[in-house]
């Protein structure tokens, strides 16, 4: 695809996004409205990482970067909410810049756009919903490869969503919903562009809504992952997949001592052909909230998913994430927080046509920070951990520390 063809697909993109994000919204025809509401935040975050190239001493080496460096990442952040009658409009955005002291090659754009839009029609909701990420490839997230004076680490990676769902109902009782959604990675580097994918998934369910009871969703959903430009690749035989899923979502506050949000679904997914193992099984996501004191708050995760590869010579992969991360506040100005995160990913149909094999790998990070407000404008925080990485074999494994200080000015 030439430069030409790739502007206008942009300007196509962000035309849809500016209409998703400037129509008049509405999130929820059953909810209250929260109003209006607007903030806009300049903020930093410099960190020195023992290990910034996220490898050993050699494959660091062989890729042309350092492991010991410094990151200063600058920004804008903007929220927004406005009621227009019975619609509301919510804007999420993030702006910045990561600039690096040493490994320069790794200087990049880090964008996150989330807009959410929909019309109210009697008991009726259409709802509209789009998102944009944009930034450097995470380097333990994208294959090694063993291609001399080729620059595999340059990678600027995008993933976009678009949703349209309708549903029905009042505030309690049941309301059935119908739903589609678009959604596709890509990548930068001329060497990763076989791992660009396309995703499509329609949706179907009913929800209830209980002042006590809390609400419970429930869907049937399909998805189709195609690997487009790999048809005429050594990958070839990874063109794509299909996921049957039956979800179900639960979600109830119960008082301010403990909030909770859970899913759980079961997966029945097919490869186009057999060169990567079929899938049934549960996935899931289960978060919640503790708050055992006036000062102390807890939050607990627990994630199991099945991802599209962007940056391995694979189809999917199988990731789960756990977290446990608790902030105690000294005063109104002075918090500590601490906690730790193990997270695994296995990756099916895992070839090695241009770098190492990689079938799975192992995450462990523990980590340590305080945050001061010193105004209702400013806040800074200071924090500092530990991370650690099993991979297949050896090549992959790394472990380095690191430490960072954050700075966020409300306009």
């Amino acid at each position: 695809m030439d430069r030409n063809s790739r502007r206008r697909i942009w300007q196509f993109r962000a035309g849809l996004m500016a209409l998703c994000l400037l129509s008049p919204a509405g999130l929820r025809a059953q909810e209250t409205q929260q109003g209006n509401f607007e903030e806009v935040g300049l903020n930093f975050d410099l960190r020195h990482f023992g290990n910034a190239a996220r490898s050993n001493e050699a494959t660091a080496a062989a890729r042309g970067l350092v492991l010991s460096d410094e990151r200063l990442t600058v920004g804008v952040d903007i929220v927004l909410n406005r009621t227009l009658g019975r619609n509301t409009l919510k804007l999420a955005g993030t702006v910045g810049y990561d600039f690096y002291r040493r490994n320069q090659r790794l200087n990049r754009e880090r964008i996150g756009l989330r807009g959410e839009t929909g019309v109210n029609v009697g008991p009726c909701l259409a709802q509209i919903a789009a998102s944009v990420d944009r930034r450097q490839s995470d380097l333990d997230s994208i294959s090694l490869v063993n291609l001399p004076n080729e620059d595999s680490v340059r990678n600027t990676e995008t993933i976009q969503v678009y949703r349209i769902e309708g549903r029905c109902g009042y505030v309690y009782g049941l309301r059935p919903s119908l739903g589609y959604e678009h959604k596709r990675g890509d990548n930068s580097n001329a060497l990763r562009d076989v791992s660009d994918y396309k995703s499509n998934r329609v949706f179907g369910g009913v929800a209830y809504d209980h002042p006590v009871a809390g609400r419970v969703k429930l869907t049937y959903e399909r998805e189709n992952v195609d690997f487009d430009n790999r048809a005429a690749t050594l990958l070839a035989a990874l063109s794509g997949y299909q996921v049957d899923e039956l979800r179900l979502q639960l979600s109830r506050d119960i008082g301010t001592l403990l909030t909770a949000d859970a899913m759980v679904a079961y997966n029945w997914l097919k490869p186009d052909n057999s060169a990567a193992p079929d899938f049934k099984g549960t996935t899931w996501r289960l978060s919640g909230t503790i708050k055992p004191g006036l000062r102390l708050k807890i939050q607990a995760t627990t994630e199991r998913s099945l991802q599209p590869s962007l940056g391995a010579e694979a189809l999917y992969s199988r990731q789960s994430f756990n977290e446990v991360r608790a902030t105690f506040a000294l005063s109104q100005q002075l918090s500590l927080s601490g906690g730790f995160n193990v997270a695994k990913r296995n990756y099916s149909g895992a070839q090695a046509n241009f770098g190492p094999l990689l079938e799975e790998d192992k995450f462990r990070r523990i980590f340590a920070g305080m945050t001061m407000r010193t105004n209702k404008r400013l806040e800074l925080s200071l924090e500092g951990g530990h991370e650690k990485r099993d991979g297949t074999g050896t090549v992959f494994d790394y472990s380095g520390a690191y430490v960072g200080l954050r700075g966020r000015l409300t306009l």
